[in-house]
């Protein structure tokens, strides 16, 4: 094997392959900046209409990444290889891939993955959509296509290509550790690199002066600000990246709040849109010279003239007169797992609406896809529509025919507007009417349209322009698919037309050593043969196949060392989108990391590898199981090495913040909470955990909580939030809590206290834990009571699918939670107590609308649950403030109303509930008025029936039963006696008996909501 490149010869030769494909080669910029995008040649380049191509090198100064050069790969700087490609060039993907190459890298040794991961910048007021590119589990590029920058849309969109040089070298070379490095064949990275790192994270991290800091971006602001003022760009630029690396130093030393943090982006945002706008001011009073002359036209952001979004192809002749197969297959660029997943969802919705708005006849409709490839299937398509009979009216019979009965010139030109003679006009029900039957088209001569139809009707959570023709997808749009049998249904969409030829896999095109920008391609005969066509080039279209296969290929992995991977069923389907072909591969870690906590091995497996862990009797090991995107790797020890050395740099990363983090006990992280703004009329989240040390142990009371359970919950609450503030929490979110119990643990709390910090998050999602133990119940709720009774408040409400604080999700939680653990409580009681504490006045209009909110999360709960429409809603009039008692009474009640009795026992007490329902107020009973020997035994049978629904544990177990026992006491009474009679004494008595009738289903549910009421 040849001798690697050294990091000077990578350069070169990265910089000979993109020159020789029309970049400039730029320089390193003159300062401090946190990536290569805030170089002039590309934050200030991709704005304007011109064209422009770059690369260059640019160390990369992020101070929050330093470790004191104890880790393998991260440090505050790194340096990156920068390339700028504007306009897109229809194959970027393929030229940086041919890149690789280029620096020595054999594809066909490695698995090389597009993996979704979308970039932003707040401080620039840019952002775009792509990917991180994966070399064997390790992150090496961010790819990214711009779609806005300074606050400006991006017209064209420009292509970057960020590389992770340092990473990529350390690769190339078989280095576990970038300080290990040749640079140039003489000095090692940590020769030139490891001193001034160390020295950089120790003035990082311990000497920089925060009120120094803050001064100097005072300074860099206003000197920002003059040099905007006399239109000065690059000198302004200067300033306003000054201010972005001071603010990282101050967010290093843990400076910055939430609410901070959102003041430094909005200055910063708003200067550098300053900046933006004075460029291209500039480029256009120079009227964008690089423009080619017949582009001159063209103006800045938004200005463009566009082609047309849509346009057609003739339609060749493509009758048939059989049924045919129908295929479409849409290409992309590695879409985003989700929008697999959504993508497929979509097309089979509104395939099937246009297949019968265009009313074409079709046997079968098969839906599937993969990260490059969304297929629709459709078996037996009619060869032409169905005939449609038209049917229009026309003027009235009287306006019709004059006095001699002939056609009116109303009626003429009626018949004429339909296409038809008088004489075929019918006449009926006093008009006339026009009948036609509408031939159907051939299905061919539509089918393009209705793929146009279907295309325009695609919604993504996230879409992004590419090309010139300015729609709009999830990744960009690289072929498109489309057979009638084996005929082309021709349209264009995007740019794009309609074919016979697909694309092969990412594996393939490594395998078939192409040339700069090339990929493989094959044909498809008919659209009856596309899934064997698919299938002989290693892809594995069906996505339930696919999933299938990932599980059995993890589990296979797992059980050659006799270890199992536990059900993972989001990654599954993450992994799942992730790979056109799976393999995998089972890889190991150093066995001194299981040190670690195992939520937090298993976290970084998870959220940063996508990897599934591997557990022997219930226990963690140290291995993983990993997923390539191949059909068969050619050097599966390479990948499964590359693999490895990813995570244990992660380790390395998580066992440097477990040290940090476990250094001081978790209560000294709670003053930091007051630079967290939890809503910026609802105080910091200090100011929240003061208001759950008063609520949590008011709620742990109204649970029925013993002295100890409630001195519990007190002290979680206190330390409920600490964790936000430690390292790990912050570089892994998903922890919160989970880390808060350890960490807890490790401070000396007891087993009590840390659980009830950690189920104060349960449950996160559907289907999720519940808390088990009364603290950890009463903490859960009052961190979702605070949070709904304060945000309700201030009018932080959930509005459509926007629900910035998880609203939906702790309202849901609170119900979930009280039915789990069958403890009754009443939310309003909770939302009272709550409010009494928030720092901003609750109305009781506001208590009444978040109670209303949280009983339509139980409604959605019990509907779920399968109970009758009109018995949920019966019951929640009764008991929707009690989620438990609400589950007992409908189960009773869904029981009770289908026994055959129901309908007789239900109408007898309805006559009750009926003739009292105008009263407004109880009436007292008063048996020494009654006259009738029914009126006696109807009082009997009804303090019997109280005295029984008083004494049950459950009134509503005994409620449709003691209903039954009183129709006949209730049916003699209306029998013999006049309820409304005229003595005022007996009147109001016979009511009063009545109307407690009618109220024995009070507490439990309101019937008069029944069907049949």
């Amino acid at each position: 094997m040849s001798k690697p490149p050294s990091m000077q010869e990578v350069i070169m030769r990265l910089h000979e392959f993109w020159a020789a494909h029309g970049c400039t080669i730029w320089q390193p910029y003159s300062e401090k900046v946190g990536a290569g995008t805030m170089n002039p040649a590309t934050v200030l380049r991709v704005l304007g209409p011109e064209p422009w191509n770059v690369a260059y090198v640019e160390p990369s100064f992020r101070p929050d990444d330093g470790r004191y050069a104890e880790n393998p790969n991260r440090m505050q700087m790194h340096h990156q290889y920068q390339v700028i490609l504007k306009p897109d060039p229809g194959n970027p993907q393929e030229l940086y891939l041919a890149s690789l190459e280029a620096i020595g890298l054999d594809r066909t040794r490695h698995d090389i993955r597009f993996v979704e991961d979308n970039w932003e910048s707040p401080a620039l007021g840019a952002w775009g959509l792509g990917w991180e590119v994966w070399l064997d589990g390790q992150e090496i590029t961010q790819f990214t296509y711009f779609q806005q920058a300074g606050s400006l849309p991006l017209d064209p969109v420009s292509v970057e290509i960020t590389y992770g040089l340092d990473r990529i070298v350390m690769y190339l070379q078989h280095k576990t550790q970038v300080w290990d490095i040749d640079v140039d064949g003489q000095h090692t990275f940590a020769e030139l690199f490891r001193d001034p790192e160390v020295e950089h994270c120790v003035y990082d991290f311990e000497l920089a002066d925060v009120e120094r800091m803050k001064r100097l971006y005072e300074i860099y602001k206003a000197e920002a600000e003059a040099c905007i003022a006399r239109g000065l760009t690059i000198p302004a630029h200067d300033y306003v990246l000054r201010q972005s690396h001071t603010f990282n130093l101050l967010d290093a030393r843990g400076a910055i709040g939430v609410t901070e943090r959102a003041k430094f982006f909005a200055d910063m945002r708003a200067q550098a849109k300053a900046v933006a706008e004075l460029y291209v001011e500039q480029r256009r009073k120079l009227e964008f010279p690089w423009l080619k002359e017949g582009e001159k036209g063209r103006g800045g952001e938004g200005e463009t003239e566009r082609e047309e979004e849509i346009t057609q192809s003739p339609i060749s002749n493509l009758q048939s007169p059989n049924p045919q197969s129908f295929l479409l297959e849409l290409g992309s660029e590695e879409l985003p797992p989700q929008d697999v997943v959504d993508g497929i969802a979509q097309i089979e919705e509104k395939l099937k609406a246009l297949l019968a708005q265009y009313k074409l006849g079709y046997e079968g409709l098969r839906v599937t896809g993969t990260p490059r490839r969304l297929v629709a299937f459709v078996s037996e398509l009619a060869p032409m529509q169905a005939d449609e009979i038209v049917e229009k009216r026309g003027p009235a019979l009287a306006q019709a025919y004059d006095s001699l009965n002939q056609p009116t010139k109303s009626l003429e030109g009626f018949a004429r507007g339909q296409g038809v003679r008088v004489d075929q006009l019918e006449v009926r029900d006093n008009y006339v009417y026009a009948i036609k039957r509408v031939a159907g088209r051939p299905t061919a001569e539509v089918l393009p349209q209705l793929c146009l139809d279907l295309l325009n009707g695609l919604r993504w959570g996230k879409a992004m322009r590419w090309n010139s023709s300015g729609i709009a997808y999830s990744r960009p749009l690289r072929w498109i698919v489309a057979l009638f049998g084996d005929q082309i249904a021709p349209f264009t969409w995007a740019g794009v037309a309609s074919g016979n030829v697909s694309r092969g896999p990412r594996f393939a095109d490594a395998a078939a050593r192409l040339p700069a920008g090339g990929f493989t391609t094959f044909t498809i005969r008919d659209a009856q043969s596309y899934f064997d066509a698919v299938a002989a080039e290693g892809v594995v279209v069906d996505r339930e196949e696919r999933r299938q296969l990932v599980a059995e290929l993890v589990q296979q992995a797992a059980a050659s060392i006799g270890g199992s991977v536990p059900d993972e069923l989001a990654l599954l389907d993450e992994v799942t989108d992730l790979v056109e072909a799976p393999q995998a591969l089972l890889g190991t870690f150093e066995a001194k990391y299981l040190e670690l906590p195992a939520p937090v091995l298993i976290g970084v497996m998870k959220k940063h590898q996508r990897y599934f862990p591997v557990l022997k009797h219930g226990t963690l090991i140290n291995h993983f199981v990993a997923v390539a995107n191949s059909n068969e790797l050619a050097h599966p020890d390479v990948v499964r090495e590359g693999n490895e050395g990813v995570i244990r740099a992660r380790y390395a990363d998580a066992a440097y913040f477990y040290r940090a983090d476990t250094a001081r006990p978790l209560e000294a992280y709670s003053p930091r909470l007051a630079t967290l703004t939890f809503h910026a009329k609802l105080g910091s989240m200090l100011d929240r955990v003061e208001r759950l040390k008063a609520l949590a142990p008011q709620i742990a009371e109204m649970l029925g909580a013993s002295v100890e359970e409630v001195a519990a919950v007190a002290r979680a609450a206190e330390l409920s939030k600490a964790d936000l503030m430690t390292s790990m929490v912050i570089e892994m979110t998903s922890l919160q809590g989970v880390m808060g119990e350890i960490y807890a643990l490790k401070s000396g709390e007891t087993p009590a206290v840390a659980q009830a910090i950690r189920e104060q998050y349960l449950p996160r999602f559907a289907g999720d834990d519940v808390p088990a133990s009364r603290a950890g119940l009463a903490l859960a709720l009052a961190d979702k009571l605070d949070a709904l009774s304060g945000l309700f408040a201030v009018k932080a409400i959930p509005t459509g699918s926007a629900d910035p604080f998880g609203l939906r999700r702790a309202a849901l939680g609170i119900v979930n939670s009280l039915i789990a653990t069958r403890t009754d409580f009443s939310v309003r009681a909770g939302l009272e107590a709550a409010a009494k504490l928030q720092p901003v006045t609750v109305s009781a209009e506001a208590i009444t609308e978040t109670a209303a909110f949280v009983e339509r999360r139980l409604q959605g709960v019990l509907a779920e649950e399968g109970f009758a429409f009109d018995v949920v809603d019966a019951v929640l009039a009764a008991r929707g403030d009690n989620p438990t008692a609400a589950v007992r009474a409908c189960r009773a009640l869904n029981e009770t109303v289908r026994q055959p009795w129901w309908n007789d026992a239900f109408t007898a007490y309805a006559r009750c509930a009926r003739i009292t329902r105008a009263l407004d107020e109880q009436l007292p009973l008063n048996e020494a008025a009654y006259v009738e020997p029914v009126e006696h035994d109807l009082h009997a049978a009804y303090l019997a029936a109280a005295g029984r629904i008083s004494a049950a544990v459950e009134p509503a177990v005994v409620l449709g039963e003691t209903l039954r026992d009183l129709q006949a006491p209730i049916n003699a009474y209306f029998e013999h006696v006049l309820v409304n009679a005229e003595e005022e004494t007996l009147r109001r008595a016979r009511l009063a008996l009545v109307q407690r009738i009618a109220g024995l289903a009070a507490g439990v549910a309101d019937l008069s909501r029944l069907q049949g009421f």
